[in-house]
């Protein structure tokens, strides 16, 4: 299973790792260059006192040893030179070892000394008196080099140390930023336990987008739920009266013809509630779930069926349908241009208006009728689940309070109006969402 924490500490370990081992051999490399050029002119101190020890004599250049430092005299002192002129003179501390003279301008170099020692080496060729002189000077780098391998050695375990600390602190921090993640685990376990209903939002800004997401989607969720059992109880109050009365018919020990009559409209009226329930799932069945509404496709089958129900009594006018999908899915815009057109078409006298207008931020949707319309006082008494203000129509007063669900679940607004035609005309607004 992929950890983040591991990846995390995967990571830091190999750049920290690479970091140590960068600093520590890059930082002895730096400090030997510079302690060489250091001991480099001290070599060359060495060398000048040298040339001025050369005296001249009757056979040529002469070296006074006595002009010379002690250091030179003792064996393997540590302290080395080879002169030659005309003839050659080595430091006693030499003993049969040998120093190059033949390198031109030799200086800052290691070559291998005596008894296991590394000379750092200045050579050179010079004139003294008109005569040539050749110098090679050293002195003993060992202990140099083992102190660079001590500190190397303290470099790489001090940077284990904190590679370690570092690993530890990183691992904790982690644990730290992740713990609003365990936060929200705990509370989506209580979300499904049915303890909550929202998330808290009190996370890192890294993590607020999530949150708020998951609580959107949320209550979208319960907004669902409220729906189905708004869907519910309509059937079961629209079912309730033809039930009721089909019973007593039945009841009855004879039925005559109107009894008869009036059992078969019962069960009519059970089976039209039954077909509006159904509606939904008629409209937009399981493999077309999360389309989204075409007008040019989807509205002229709407319009289609409406006719059928309603004859050619009433003219549906609507603007040339453009091949544009609306950003809201297929079978909510159905229902609610279905109970829109439905209900207008019932109280119409003749002429039906749809015209809608769709921008990046909201679609307008508006319905109206030339049928006798609604007074300002009864127009919220129209968006009451049941309520009808005229019996003689066929319906049970829910096409509008279902219209008012859907534009409520999309965040939406919905107002009655006075139409032009005379009649009723309905407005709706619903939002494009945006992510």
């Amino acid at each position: 299973m992929n950890s983040i924490a591991r990846q995390l500490g995967g990571g830091l370990l190999v750049v920290l790792l690479a970091t140590v081992v960068l600093v520590g051999q890059g930082g002895i490399w730096l400090f030997d260059r510079a302690l060489r050029d250091y001991l480099s002119t001290d070599l060359q101190r060495e060398t000048d006192a040298l040339l001025a020890a050369l005296t001249p004599a009757p056979t040529g250049l002469y070296l006074d040893l006595r002009r010379v430092s002690p250091d030179y005299q003792r064996p393997f002192s540590g302290r080395y030179f080879v002169v030659q002129t005309s003839e050659r003179w080595r430091s006693r501390s030499l003993w049969d070892q040998r120093l190059p003279l033949d390198a031109e301008d030799l200086h800052n170099t290691l070559v291998p000394g005596p008894v296991g020692q590394q000379l750092l080496v200045r050579s050179g060729t010079f004139d003294k008196l008109g005569e040539p002189v050749r110098i090679s000077v050293a002195m003993d780098y060992q202990p140099l080099l083992q102190a660079f391998e001590r500190a190397r050695l303290w470099l790489w375990g001090l940077g284990g140390v904190a590679v370690l600390v570092s690993l530890l602190l990183q691992q904790g921090l982690l644990r730290r930023a992740l713990r609003p993640l365990y936060r929200a685990r705990d509370e989506l376990a209580e979300w499904h336990a049915g303890q909550r209903l929202v998330l808290s939002d009190d996370v890192p800004q890294e993590l607020l987008p999530l949150v708020l997401e998951i609580n959107r989607l949320g209550a979208q969720v319960e907004q669902i739920i409220q729906r189905s059992r708004k869907g519910v109880g309509d059937l079961g109050h629209a079912l309730k009266t033809p039930l009721a009365v089909s019973e007593s018919l039945l009841a009855r020990a004879e039925f005559d013809q109107a009894g008869k009559a009036a059992i078969a409209a019962q069960l009519q009226e059970i089976r039209s509630q039954l077909e509006r329930a159904l509606q939904r799932s008629r409209l937009a069945p399981e493999s077309q779930s999360g389309k989204r509404f075409n007008a040019q496709q989807d509205l002229p089958w709407l319009l289609d069926s409406l006719r059928q129900i309603h004859g050619q009594r009433v003219r549906i006018e609507h603007p040339q349908p453009q091949a544009q999908d609306w950003p809201f899915e297929r079978e909510d815009m159905l229902e609610l241009l279905g109970n829109l057109l439905d209900n207008a078409c019932k109280w119409a006298t003749a002429r039906v208006r749809l015209d809608w207008q769709l921008s990046a931020e909201a679609l307008w949707l508006r319905v109206e009728d030339d049928g006798p319309g609604i007074t300002r006082e009864d127009r919220e008494k129209v968006l009451r689940r049941g309520t009808r203000l005229d019996e003689s129509v066929t319906g049970h007063g829910l096409g509008l309070a279902i219209v008012g669900d859907l534009v409520e679940v999309y965040g939406g607004e919905l107002e009655l109006q006075d139409s032009e035609l005379g009649g009723l005309a309905v407005q709706v607004r619903l939002p494009v969402a945006r992510r």
